[in-house]
C-alpha cells in the first residue's frame, strides 16, 4: 500500500473503473450480420432470378423460333391459299365465259331453229304455191289442148310464171298492130277461159324481132310491141276479163327467146303471182309505209 510521506498514512489503490456492456459493438455486429445475411439472401435471389431469366430467355428463344417457323408456314399457307384463290377466281371467270358462250350458242341455235322453222314453213308455202301453179298449168293445158295441138299457142313456165305464148303470125299481119279476125277468135277463146281466174292478174307482153321497121307508123319495135299488147288486152276485155287484172306492156326486141326471129315475134300472157304468194316485205318498209306523210 502506498503511504503519504507527510502523514505517513497508508494510501490504498483506487478501484479500477467498471466496464460497461458493449451495446454499440453488438449492435454493429448484429447490423453487419443482418446486412451480410440480407446481402447473401438478395444475392441468392438475384442469382435465382438471373438463372430464371436465362431459362426464360432460352424458352423465349425456342418459342420465338417456333413462332417464326409457324409464321413462315403461315406465310407459305397464305401464299398457297392466295394462289389457290387466284386459280379459283380464274377458273370461275373461265367458267363464266364458257357459260356465256354456251348461252350465246343456245340463243344462236334457238334463233337458227326458229329461222329454220320459218324457212321450212316458207318452203312448204312455196311448195304449195308451186303445186298450185303446176295444177293451174295442167288445167290450162287441158282447156287449151285443142289450140296447143293446132299450134295456135304454147303454155310454159318462164321466169317463174305461167306463160301463154301466141305467135305474132297468128294474131297480126306483118308490121301491123291490128289484130286479125283469126287472131281475135283465138284471143277471145283464151279470154273466156282466163276470166274464170277472177282473182288473178295477167301481164300482156308484146315482143318483136330485131329487124328495124321500114315505112311504118311506129317509131320502133318497142312502140310496135306495146301497141300489139294494148290491142290484145282490149280484145281480152271484150271477152269478159276484168280490165283491172290486165297489164299491157311491150318489150320490143329486148327479150328474145333465141336466134329464131319467128319465135321471137310473139304475144305472151303471163299469170302474175297473187299477193299471198309474194314474200313478205321487211318490217322496216312496213313501218315506213304506215308512217304518216309529213306536211310541207
Amino acid at each position: 500500500m502506498a503511504k503519504r510521506e507527510e502523514t505517513g498514512e497508508v494510501l490504498s489503490k483506487p478501484a479500477p473503473p467498471q466496464r460497461r456492456f458493449p451495446w454499440r459493438l453488438w449492435l454493429f455486429a448484429i447490423v453487419m450480420t443482418a446486412g451480410a445475411g440480407a446481402g447473401g439472401y438478395f444475392t441468392w435471389q438475384y442469382r435465382q432470378q438471373a438463372a430464371q431469366a436465362i431459362d426464360d430467355r432460352a424458352d423465349c428463344a425456342v418459342n420465338l423460333g417456333k413462332l417464326r417457323s409457324e409464321m413462315t408456314n403461315t406465310q407459305k399457307t397464305s401464299e398457297t391459299a392466295s394462289k389457290d384463290l387466284a386459280n379459283c377466281t380464274a377458273s370461275v371467270a373461265a367458267q363464266e365465259q364458257k357459260a356465256k358462250a354456251v348461252e350465246t350458242q343456245l340463243r344462236d341455235a334457238a334463233a337458227k331453229m326458229n329461222a329454220t322453222m320459218e324457212e321450212l314453213a316458207t318452203l312448204r308455202t312455196q311448195r304449195a304455191d308451186a303445186e298450185k301453179r303446176i295444177a293451174a298449168m295442167e288445167d290450162i293445158q287441158k282447156q287449151f289442148a285443142k289450140m296447143i295441138d293446132a299450134g295456135q299457142l304454147k303454155v310454159a313456165a318462164r321466169n317463174g310464171n305461167l306463160v301463154i305464148s301466141l305467135p305474132a303470125e297468128v294474131l297480126f299481119p306483118s308490121g301491123s298492130a291490128d289484130v286479125s279476125e283469126k287472131g281475135q277468135i283465138a284471143i277471145i277463146e283464151i279470154g273466156v277461159t282466163l276470166k274464170k281466174l277472177a282473182d288473178r292478174r295477167f301481164l300482156v307482153l308484146g315482143h318483136t324481132d330485131d329487124q328495124p321497121l321500114k315505112n311504118s307508123v311506129f317509131k320502133d319495135n318497142w312502140e310496135l310491141s306495146t301497141a300489139r299488147a294494148l290491142n290484145v288486152t282490149r280484145t281480152l276485155v271484150k271477152a269478159g276479163m276484168d280490165a283491172k287484172n290486165l297489164i299491157p306492156a311491150g318489150a320490143g326486141e329486148h327479150d328474145p327467146l333465141g336466134k329464131d326471129r319467128a319465135k321471137n315475134r310473139r304475144i305472151e300472157i303471163a299469170l302474175l303471182p297473187a299477193l299471198s304468194e309474194l314474200p313478205p316485205l321487211p318490217s322496216s318498209l312496213d313501218g315506213a309505209a304506215a308512217a304518216p306523210t309529213p306536211k310541207p
